[in-house]
């Protein structure tokens, strides 16, 4: 007996109707269903919990796609985030074979990941051998630190972005800039944007399509503060000063 006959009748139908639905994605113009992705997210003390996990939900959404999650540090200790959030790593930077499909590379506590040598040298490795690389947010500097943004434009989170310049980029002022393989994005929440941006490139735009319906991203903030020209120039300035310390880790030395 299989498994179909084994449910009820609804259950059943409900299974044959997410069977099609598979199907009918599949046949989707454009879409690539299932392939075999290494992509790499890299996980240093203090990352930014949303850089991560925000395209770590939509990265791991592609069948067949397998996402490791690289420590900079000792393997199976668990990763701190700046937030408090520890992650498990499944690898650590150093054992990443050349060549993943996709390196990506949080914000957070960067200044931590700057000063790390062994790590800005792997992400050299991985950018330069690599097929597809990203940043969330102040990530964006260590790919700069990692020589990746020479004569690219990139983008970072509003604060830093100016520091760009420093590391050989063309600052652009959005929230995700795509330069050929390197895919930069804007502060946090821009990492979501930027995944989705990814996905459509490795699995064709009906395919980030679907994701971005799946996972009901239709941000409507509450506040609408969430640029430095919607939140005026006092609470900006405010925000300003209250990462400086971020701003100064992140200058190119």
């Amino acid at each position: 007996m299989t498994e179909t006959m084994k449910l009820d009748a609804g259950a059943a139908q409900a299974l044959d109707r997410a069977m099609a639905a598979h199907d009918g994605l599949a046949a989707l113009p454009g879409v690539t269903l299932t392939a075999q992705e290494d992509i790499v997210i890299v996980l240093h003390p203090g990352f930014d919990t949303l850089d991560a996990i925000g395209p770590h939900a939509l990265l791991s959404s592609m069948i067949g796609a397998t996402v490791h999650l690289a420590t900079t540090g000792a393997a199976n200790v668990p990763v701190v985030s700046a937030g408090g959030l520890a992650l498990m790593p499944t690898t650590t930077l150093r054992d990443v074979a050349d060549a993943p499909t996709l390196l990506l590379v949080p914000g957070g506590d960067t200044g931590v990941l700057l000063a790390d040598e062994s790590a800005i040298a792997n992400i050299r490795r991985l950018g330069q051998t690599g097929g597809l690389v990203s940043s969330v947010c102040t990530g964006a500097m260590a790919l700069g630190a990692a020589g990746l943004l020479e004569g690219r434009r990139a983008t970072s989170h509003w604060s830093v972005r100016h520091l760009l310049e420093g590391y050989g980029a063309t600052r652009v002022d959005e929230r995700v800039v795509e330069d050929g393989n390197l895919f930069t994005s804007a502060g946090i929440t821009a990492g979501m944007d930027l995944a989705l941006l990814l996905v459509a490139r490795l699995r064709g735009d009906n395919y980030a399509r679907f994701l971005e319906l799946g996972a009901e991203y239709a941000p409507a903030p509450p506040f609408g503060t969430g640029t430095p020209e919607a939140a005026g120039p006092e609470l900006t300035q405010l925000a300003r000063d209250f990462f400086a310390p971020v701003e100064y880790a992140c200058r190119a030395k």
